[in-house]
């Protein structure tokens, strides 16, 4: 499988599910890149899949649930390890009666702007919290 690329910049995803006031965040486990920081679940993009479909296949694997994916809300360009990518945030809907099974993620949860400010997020998620979701949320 090869990556999706925009420019010289490898394709990741973010899912922005909002339920009222609250947004849906999962916490990484210990160990691996960005290790216990919350995030908006997503990953990276392959030529096999499109965007859209690169979620769908994330929430699958990692929480064993389907979503509804609907229309970008933002891009934010960021660098890892010597690697540039770009966050490709997403709305989506997770079925309010979907049992999360926590297969990548220590935990999960859904919390206000306010909480999420005081949470320790990635760089690029907080990037994209304040620059897309937070002039919707007033």
């Amino acid at each position: 499988m090869k990556a999706v690329l925009r420019g010289q910049r490898m394709v990741t995803t973010a899912a922005v599910c909002q339920r009222g006031d609250r947004y849906f965040l999962a916490r990484r486990k210990p160990g691996g890149s960005e290790a216990l920081k919350w995030e908006f679940p997503g990953g990276k993009c392959d030529n096999d899949t499109g965007e859209d479909q690169c979620l769908v296949r994330e929430f699958r694997e990692e929480f064993g649930v389907e979503i509804t994916v609907h229309n970008a809300i933002g891009t934010v360009p960021f660098s890892h390890k010597g690697t540039d990518y770009v966050l490709v945030g997403y709305r989506v809907d997770i079925p309010e009666n979907a049992n999360l099974e926590l297969r990548e993620h220590t935990d999960c949860g859904w919390f206000t702007v306010g909480q999420m400010r005081e949470l320790d997020l990635p760089g690029s998620d907080r990037t994209l919290l304040e620059s897309f979701l937070v002039p919707s949320a007033q």
